[in-house]
Order: C-alpha cells, then structure tokens, then sequence
C-alpha cells in the first residue's frame, strides 16, 4: 500500500517522495515520467523489426546482385545454417527466462548472469560441432572458412536474441528495439560497402559478423546495469534464482522442443512441395508466404510488449487485451488484402506470380489465427503449460505433414495453404482447450511458492 502511493500525493515530505520514487518497480514510473504507453512501445517495437527484416532482405538481394552463384550459394548455406544454430542453441531458455523475470524482477541478475553462462557454453559447442562438421566433411577452405564465419556471426545474434527477452521480462522492449536499430543498421552499412568494394563471401561473412558481436558487448553492459538496478530497487536476496537453476531444466526442456517443432510445422510446406511440385512451385509459394510472414511482425511486437503481463496474469485479462485487437487488426488486414491480392501481387512480384493468388488468399484466412495463436501459445508457457504447448506443436506437426501429403499432390501450392489453415485450426483449438482446463489456482501457484522462497 505504501509503494501504490501517488508520489505527487499531498502531505508527503520531500524526503518520503524521494524514498518512494527509489523504489519503484520496472513497471512503474513517476508522475513527472508518465507511462510511455503499450501502444508506443508496440509501434517503436514493430518499426524496429521491419527495419530489421528489412535490412537483411536488402542483403540478400545485394549478395545476390554481386557475388558468383557459387559464392551466393555459400552465402545461403551459411545463413541457413547460422539460423538453425541459433534456434538450437536457445532451447527454449530465453523464453523460460523472461518470464522468470516477469515475475521476480529482484531475481534477475542471478538469471542473467547464471544463463548468460550456460548459453555461452552451449553457443561455444555448437560452434565446435560446426568446425567439426566442416573438417570431417572435407570441405574446401573456399567454403569452410566463410560457414564459420556465419556461424559465429549468428551465434552472437543469438546471445543478442538472449538478452532481448531479458529486457522482455522487465517491460524495456524500448531497449530491446534501439538495439535492433544500431544493429541492422550497421549490419546493412557494413555489408552493403563490403560487397562494393570486394565480391568475397568471406569478407561479407566478416562484415556481418562484427555489427553482432559490437551488439552483443553493448547489450551485455546495458543488461548489467539493468539488472542490477533491479535487484537494488527490491532490496531482496536473488541468490534463490540461481539455487533452482537445476530446477528449471524441466521446463527448458518442452519449451526448446515446442519452438523447434513450431519452427518445422511453420515451414515443412515449402520443402514438400519442392518434392511433389517442383522449384518453380516453390519459388511462388515462398513469395506470398513470405508477404504474410511479414504481417506477423505487428502481432509479435504486441505480444513481446505484453510478455510480462502473460506470465504475471492468473486469469484471462491480460490474454484478452492483447489477443482482442490484435485477432481483429489481422481479420481486417487480411480482409482489406484479401480483396487487393490480384493487383498486389503483380505489383510487388513479376506478372507470372500472379499464379500464386489463390494461394496468397488462403494463406491470408490463417493469419487471424497464426496471430491468435501467437497470443494463446505465450500464455500456456506464462501459465506453466509448456508440457502442453509441445504436445500441442508436435500434434500440429503430424496433421500439417498429414494434410500436405495429401492435399499437395492434388492441389500444388494451393493444397499448401489449405493445409497451413487447418494446421492453425487445430493449433488454435487445442491451445484453448488446454488453457480452458487451467485453473487460476495453477497459474497463482508458482508465484507463491517462488514468492516464499525469497522470504525464507
């Protein structure tokens, strides 16, 4: 009740608004700060990301433009590569983390500094497994030297990935999105004049890899201090996060295994139709899946602002307010797109794109719900239900594999997307039905008896 004071409250000395200001929370602010707002941070947070996406879309066309097929060739393997060590190497930790914060910001320094090592090490041996892979697999330093190159580059966006749900769990996705800024920025700028000035796959490989490792020294500093502001303002012991280390394994664990089945579901499609359709089918379904990928970028702002919110929630509150606007800016855009598709098309891509329409219109049916689901599978794992949210990704995997199998053969690029909106319909059913069964009680238990350890 004291700490809920207006610190402009009358009657107060100057001394008690001093006291009461130095103890605000990471939530709160003074009267003379007033609150930058959910919608300001999801906007700041959205621009950053498109600016982010952005700038590696810009370099990829760039390498394309100026370096040899061959050298390109080396450049997709690595970026690839680079993508799926980073997923691996989270497993879920990141996620886990952020919402241990969210709940006891006073516990985040230990988390911090106890997983920041732990993902260090698991980057290291990644790494170490990718230089072995590149040795016994007998490739040419022409390609070896590049792959780790990118490797190690990723690896440092993934540590930088980190730390981003850090500044999650204690409401600063404004630092989270300024980073982003400099990052891509000078990731672009780098890369942009390194190609102008040589045509090497290494050197391109180099210039993206600094941008992420100068990233990564800055956000470690700025994390740091963070969380030790954080620890000062509640004046607790953290020392009872890094106890229960060993503890959290069980939860890490469903989480990794729900984010790397999601990732495979989400995308398995383009694969099988490359077997059953061709290159030519690919290349036009990727074009319009990746238009509303793009159109995920608001929703996952929005859900990266509320991520405290979730996890701190004991009913359906906090998932309504975020899941409400954002289910219904995804069924108005896709309604307003749905209606544009046979001009967008054309417009953004070469007149024989404009085969993929059909596509592009079912695929738009599901963003509602791959933005629906986006909201609901964050609060499973906010309400401990990441046991849930894995058997939920692995039951969503079987049936997109199941409908694709059937329906590409038929149907090509088209028999794709319907596949991809059962897959959501079934996503978005059985997250429903799995956070229906919980109870306020489960969710409020975690907090308790985190919440007693401390005061023991």
């Amino acid at each position: 009740m004291h700490k809920a004071r207006p610190v402009h409250s009358n009657g107060a000395s100057p001394h008690s608004r001093r006291k009461r200001t130095a103890t605000l929370t990471v939530n709160e602010r003074s009267f003379q700060n007033p609150k930058l707002g959910s919608v300001f941070l999801v906007a700041y947070k959205t621009a950053a990301d498109l600016a982010g996406k952005g700038s590696v879309f810009l370099v990829t066309i760039a390498a394309a433009r100026m370096l040899s097929p061959e050298a390109f060739g080396i450049f997709s393997l690595g970026t690839t590569l680079g993508w799926l060590l980073a997923v691996a190497t989270d497993a879920g930790i990141q996620l886990h983390v952020a919402r241990a914060i969210a709940r006891r910001p006073e516990s985040a320094r230990a988390l911090v500094a106890e997983w920041l090592r732990v993902r260090l090490w698991i980057a290291s041996a990644a790494l170490g497994i990718v230089a072995a892979g590149c040795v016994l697999g007998g490739l040419r330093s022409s390609y070896a030297v590049p792959i780790m190159v990118f490797a190690v580059a990723y690896a440092c966006s993934g540590l930088v990935e980190f730390l981003n749900y850090v500044y999650r769990g204690l409401s600063r996705t404004d630092i989270e999105s300024t980073l982003t800024l400099w990052h891509r920025g000078a990731l672009l700028a780098a890369a942009v004049t390194t190609l102008a000035w040589t045509r090497s796959v290494t050197a391109l490989a180099v210039a993206m890899m600094l941008p992420a490792a100068a990233t990564l020294a800055a956000s470690v500093r700025i994390a740091r201090s963070l969380v030790g502001a954080a620890d000062a303002r509640d004046g607790r012991s953290s020392r009872s996060a890094a106890e229960t280390r060993l503890g959290d394994m069980r939860d890490i664990g469903p989480i990794g295994a729900g984010i790397v089945l999601s990732a495979v579901y989400f995308r398995v499609d383009l694969f099988l139709v490359q077997h059953w359709s061709g290159a030519d089918a690919v290349g036009l379904y990727n074009a319009v899946f990746r238009l509303v990928d793009a159109l995920r970028l608001f929703p996952a702002a929005a859900i990266a602002v509320a991520l405290p919110s979730l996890c701190r929630g004991t009913d359906w509150r906090p998932l309504a307010r975020i899941a409400a606007p954002t289910t219904m800016a995804a069924c108005g855009a896709a309604v307003v797109m749905w209606a544009a598709a046979g001009w967008l098309i054309p417009a953004i891509y070469p007149a024989r794109y404009e085969a993929a329409v059909p596509a592009f219109r079912v695929l738009l049916l599901a963003f509602p719900l791959m933005t629906l689901n986006m909201a609901l599978t964050h609060q499973l794992i906010g309400w401990d239900r990441q046991t849930a949210y894995a058997a939920l990704c692995a039951g969503a995997l079987v049936v997109n594999l199941a409908l694709n199998a059937r329906l590409i053969p038929l149907l090509s690029i088209d028999g794709a997307a319907w596949a991809t909106l059962a897959t959501e319909v079934f996503l978005t059913i059985g997250c429903s039905v799995a956070l229906w069964t919980s109870t306020a009680r489960t969710h409020a238990s975690p907090l308790v008896e985190s919440d007693a350890m401390v005061a023991r």
